[in-house]
């Protein structure tokens, strides 16, 4: 959460917006961070969970790729939308523990 936190704050221009959402649909747990940044661009969204891969100039290029697998370990899923010009969203989808 951490990290797309703080990617969705890069991204996002003095007096723009971050936001989060969580939801849970039927068995998941939805967790959203948008951001009314600049958006991804298309080369860059094929890219974007390899390890090593930043659009950054200070940046390792891990920090994707870590949640990107951490979320997967989880049985979840890691997907991101992006508008050119208007933002991006990630999206955090895991699954629901049974209670016991």
């Amino acid at each position: 959460l951490w990290n797309l936190l703080g990617n969705a704050a890069d991204a996002t221009s003095a007096g723009g917006r971050v936001q989060v959402r969580l939801a849970r649909h039927n068995d998941q747990a939805l967790l959203e961070v948008s951001d009314s940044g600049e958006g991804i661009g298309a080369e860059d969204l094929k890219r974007i969970f390899d390890p090593f891969f930043t659009t950054k100039e200070r940046g390792t290029g891990l920090g994707l790729a870590i949640v990107h697998r951490i979320v997967e370990a989880h049985g979840g899923e890691l997907s991101v939308r992006s508008n050119p010009g208007r933002g991006s969203t990630f999206r955090v989808a895991l699954p629901l523990a049974a209670a016991s």
